[in-house]
């Protein structure tokens, strides 16, 4: 997740936040100095990410193998979805890291963890106990004694929180090099061929079938026992790196990454549903957050908020509009997989199906996601307005 780009200039400073505080500062001498100003393109990317990654659960997983089983065509537009909007949690890492690798912020342990690491897991104990009283009194799966395992591990989206943590518990490390660029890149150069390029030639092999490449690569990976910038830490990083230490002045190279961008979107999709017309089963090897084509997609809509979204002059209503919105997105995130159940086992209001009236999941999906999306953003805007839950559960 590196940009080498001969007129990138290093010495042209921005930072965001993931929603309270942003800024813009000229050059690093005047980083501590100067008083910060919000960046509103950071809000509106995590506001856009907020809506894909709905979409995304919208017309997600169990959709597609669905639709892939009775042999659907409208597999191919579900599986355009799923696609598309694979950048949602790598960029809601990126903005993270931006802000908590910040070295211009104080940082303290008791800060970290009192604050920052605290109101995670809160919100982690707060909805985790949620789902598991659904899923026992409401939805009959589990017995009430299941209560403290189903408590513990938490449903399965809720595993962004257990992963944001982590990034959290070890960002004291990382702000260390967060403004050394050339060590920085170093890592994050690590971070590309550990964390994406060697999975992502594992996911080739596999789905090639070539079985003796890919078991004579996974004996050379193990071998090294290399587990040191795996996975999410690369953008994680990469969110602070790009913000501060890459400015692409030229036009002309901006649009270039934005066109290969949206040509890696459909790569993806072309190769995604390749593999599902060839095989008949749900893939994911070419879509998943670490894969290079994910994270190139990613990267490059981030900077496309950066530059472009940045340069917008926004009036004092749209920026009231945009700061609430963002304010409210954690909210959105942890409710929207409950009301996504609730809808459809009570509403009648799924990927095919909206108050009893039948669709095709072509146009089902776009519908399920705007009445979760709607939804979810109302049950996090009533929970912002109850002062403890405010600060500790959205």
């Amino acid at each position: 997740m590196q940009i080498n780009i001969s007129n990138l200039t290093p010495n042209i400073l921005t930072s965001i936040t993931t929603g309270s505080e942003a800024t813009l500062n000229e050059s690093l001498p005047s980083l501590q100095s100067k008083k910060r100003k919000r960046l509103y393109w950071a809000d509106c990317a995590r506001i856009f990410s907020m809506f894909g990654i709905i979409l995304l659960h919208s017309a997600g997983y169990g959709c597609e193998k669905t639709l892939l089983k009775r042999k659907d065509s409208n597999v191919m537009i579900i599986c355009f979805y799923n696609c598309m909007t694979r950048f949602g949690v790598p960029m809601f890492v990126l903005l993270s890291g931006t802000f908590i690798l910040d070295p211009s912020k104080t940082f303290s342990f008791k800060k970290l963890f009192r604050h920052n690491i605290l109101r995670l897991a809160t919100a982690f104990a707060f909805w985790s106990s949620i789902n598991a009283l659904i899923n026992i009194f409401l939805y009959k799966k589990n017995k009430a004694s299941e209560f403290l395992k189903l408590f513990v591990v938490g449903e399965e989206y809720l595993w962004f929180i257990f992963m944001i943590i982590g990034c959290y518990l070890i960002s004291p490390f990382l702000r260390l090099f967060s403004n050394d660029i050339t060590l920085a890149r170093y890592f994050l150069g690590l971070c590309v061929f550990w964390g994406s390029l060697i999975p992502t030639l594992k996911n080739i092999f596999s789905s090639c079938q070539w079985k003796e490449a890919q078991d004579e690569l996974n004996i050379w990976t193990s071998r090294w026992h290399y587990h040191f910038t795996l996975e999410f830490v690369g953008y994680f990083v990469a969110g602070y790196h790009i913000v501060y230490h890459v400015n692409i002045k030229s036009l002309k190279i901006r649009v270039l990454l934005y066109v290969l961008g949206l040509a890696d979107v459909f790569l993806i999709f072309y190769m995604t549903y390749s593999m599902e017309m060839k095989t008949g089963r749900y893939s994911k090897e070419f879509r998943d957050s670490y894969t290079l084509t994910v994270a190139f997609y990613t990267v490059i809509l981030f900077i496309f908020f950066k530059h472009e979204i940045g340069r917008i002059n926004f009036s004092e209503r749209n920026i009231r509009i945009i700061s609430k919105l963002s304010s409210l997105t954690f909210g959105m995130y942890l409710s929207h997989m409950i009301l996504k159940g609730l809808l459809s086992r009570y509403a009648h209001i799924k990927q095919e199906e909206f108050l009893g009236i039948k669709f095709s999941s072509t146009i089902g999906c776009p519908i399920f996601w705007i009445v979760i999306s709607g939804s979810s953003l109302l049950v996090s805007y009533l929970l912002s307005i109850i002062p403890i839950l405010k600060n500790y559960v959205v």
